[in-house]
């Protein structure tokens, strides 16, 4: 978290690279929620295309009385990218070595340090250059490539970008807060007939520890599995 955190203070386009499940995207909307950021995401995979990224003309809807008198049948409508660079949001390219390399190189431009993009797919007869916002950041998680059904990104894209390692989590104190966490959120559907819950409000959860015997989990709550889970850590 440490080294994301410094990549993102200085500007520098980040690859975040671990095994599933390990937070690699949780830990991307937990920095943009703390520096109050919009966090702008695309989920790659082998069919991604550059307009996913950009965007593209689309049909013209709810036309304006000028825009009839043009005959103008499409629009250009931003793609996530660029709404992220042009509001100084965070964008988060997930899983981004599942897309193709000739999509990937559309991105070469936007990881130098100048943080260009040039946009001829407008149709306009002179292409757009866009500058990316002082506070836009670009954020790029991918699995290893050892992985089965992975594979790596180019050198050319991978060497733009600052390369991070991502651990699971595997300590016992770490999992015991998530499970604590977690618990002080869990309830259950209350069977009380009090005026004040209902057959379907539901109530907080409270068991002994140890108290589970096999075969006496209810099917209605994760909660008590949970508590048996914390407290094989705690033993």
């Amino acid at each position: 978290a440490v080294l994301i955190g410094k990549a993102v203070e200085f500007a520098e386009p980040a690859l975040l690279v671990g095994e599933t499940g390990c937070g690699k995207t949780t830990m991307c909307q937990i920095l943009a929620s703390l520096r109050g950021q919009t966090l702008y995401m695309i989920n790659c995979h082998q069919h991604t295309e550059s307009s996913d990224f950009l965007g593209g003309l689309r049909p013209v809807r709810n036309r304006t009385e000028g825009q009839s008198e043009m005959g103008k049948l499409f629009e250009w409508v931003d793609g996530p990218l660029i709404e992220a660079m042009k509001s100084g949001g965070m964008f988060l390219a997930d899983e981004i070595s599942l897309a193709d390399d000739s999509v990937l190189e559309r991105l070469n431009s936007l990881l130098e340090p100048e943080r260009k993009l040039v946009i001829s797919e407008k149709g306009d007869e002179i292409a757009e250059e866009l500058t990316a916002a002082k506070s836009f950041h670009f954020i790029g998680t991918m699995n290893p490539g050892g992985d089965f059904g992975k594979k790596e990104l180019s050198p050319a894209l991978r060497n733009r970008l600052t390369e991070i390692w991502c651990e699971a989590c595997t300590q016992d104190a770490d999992l015991i807060r998530i499970i604590e966490h977690n618990l002080d959120h869990v309830t259950a559907p209350s069977d009380s007939g009090d005026s004040d819950s209902g057959p379907d409000k539901p109530t907080p959860v409270s068991l002994a520890p140890g108290s589970l015997a096999p075969g006496s989990l209810a099917p209605v709550s994760l909660a008590p599995l949970m508590l048996e889970f914390r407290n094989f850590f705690l033993a």
